[in-house]
């Protein structure tokens, strides 16, 4: 693909060519599917956590909502990243459905189950968590279950992901994006193959001080110090893995200030930045936000061969007061007409099977320098899992993280 090739694709356009390419290589029933172990509900420290080797059926508490109920009116609640839904997307479903939405805006996955134990977050629906935040949700009993019979589009959910190791039977969640961890960088001021000598050294340069950030994401971003090591284990309980990867932060804290948010979508292509550890869909999202006549090529990744690949997802809360509502919203962005329109303002690869990377690449929505971004069903699979930590290990890990973020 050149850059000539490459241009913006409109929702038409893009069905056009879903309809041309359904025979696409889809991502496999194989990804994140509950395989290798037998399920299990056991609990650690009233945490229910499930592994890829041991699946979890997690415990419920309530009953899912009664089939047939009607649509409420008026409000519904959603908390969700910034810019993680397409503000086109969501008045479709307003004007459809007679509702209006209101977003509430997490930056963390911990700052965003503290205000929802704390009741000062009260939404109908959350987007965006993982399964590392997961069992601390169901242990402070915040979610309710899902009524399938509400998500008729259920069946459009990559199929691995339809039951995965951290919810079997997918009770309470409903799988949103997938993407993998990364470096997004400038491609006019890096050249992309300095990562093939150098990976994940990259972010210790002192050339890039004061142009370099890192995820705000504290089991991302020590996993990454873990991966620099050689050490891949990134649920790991050794406490030496564990110091040694906060000794490490607190070097690239020393040699390059970096910047620790979650702005990468925004400051690489401002040109604020050169490099950022990041997740793969940032750079798709990062598109939108380049200067008037600045082309997508001057944005790379480099998708390393070992890393964190994962998904996201949608689920409710146990008090909404528009359950219906929050099962109407996710049944739309489970459609895959509504996916690929959020996804044009978004960027994050859908997690639906007719969403193929086949699909992308064809469709010309792709810039050649972006290829690596995408998350094939080789990475996805051979991408390694995060799952939540007991507390104790997973306050070992914290300590680390304010070692690092409070200097």
């Amino acid at each position: 693909m050149t850059n000539q090739s490459f241009r913006p694709m409109g929702r038409r356009d893009f069905l056009r060519n879903l309809a041309i390419t359904s025979g696409a290589l889809t991502i496999g029933g194989s990804l994140l599917a509950a395989c290798g172990g037998s399920s299990s509900t056991a609990t650690v420290d009233g945490l229910s956590i499930g592994t890829p080797e041991n699946p979890i059926k997690l415990p419920v508490t309530s009953d899912a909502i009664a089939d047939g109920l009607p649509s409420e009116s008026g409000t519904l609640e959603i908390l969700n990243w910034a810019d993680y839904q397409n503000p086109e997307s969501i008045a479709i479903f307003e004007e459809k459905f007679g509702c209006k939405v209101v977003t509430s805006i997490y930056d963390t996955e911990e700052a965003a189950i503290a205000k929802l134990r704390n009741g000062t977050f009260k939404p109908d629906l959350i987007l965006g968590m993982t399964d590392t935040g997961l069992a601390k949700l169901i242990a402070a009993d915040l979610l309710q279950p899902i009524n399938k019979s509400y998500i008729p589009n259920f069946g459009n959910v990559i199929s691995g992901l339809r039951s995965p190791y951290y919810d079997l039977d997918s009770q309470y969640t409903v799988a949103y994006f997938i993407y993998g961890n990364g470096i997004g960088y400038r491609t006019d001021r890096i050249d992309k193959n300095a990562f093939a000598k150098d990976g994940y050294d990259m972010l210790w340069d002192s050339q890039f001080s004061g142009k370099l950030g890192v995820l705000d994401s504290y089991r991302d971003t020590l996993a990454m110090a873990m991966f620099r090591a050689g050490n891949f284990d990134a649920n790991t309980a050794d406490t030496t893995i564990i110091q040694k990867a906060g000794d490490d932060l607190v070097a690239m804290r020393e040699a390059t200030n970096p910047k620790v948010d979650i702005l990468a979508y925004t400051e690489i292509p401002s040109g604020n930045r050169d490099i950022n550890f990041t997740w793969s869909g940032d750079l798709f999202t990062a598109i939108q936000y380049l200067p008037e006549g600045v082309a997508p090529e001057v944005l790379g990744f480099w998708y390393p061969e070992k890393t964190v690949a994962k998904n996201d997802f949608m689920c409710i809360t146990k008090n909404a007061k528009s359950p219906v509502l929050a099962h109407q919203l996710i049944n739309f962005l489970s459609d895959t007409d509504n996916a690929l329109l959020n996804r044009e303002y978004v960027g994050y690869q859908p997690a639906l099977e007719s969403i193929t990377v086949d699909l992308l690449i064809s469709s010309g929505t792709i810039p050649e320098s972006l290829m690596d971004a995408l998350v094939t069903p080789e990475k996805y699979n051979a991408g390694l899992a995060q799952v939540s930590l007991e507390p104790a290990i997973d306050t070992l890990w914290l300590e680390q993280w304010t070692r690092f973020t409070a200097g």
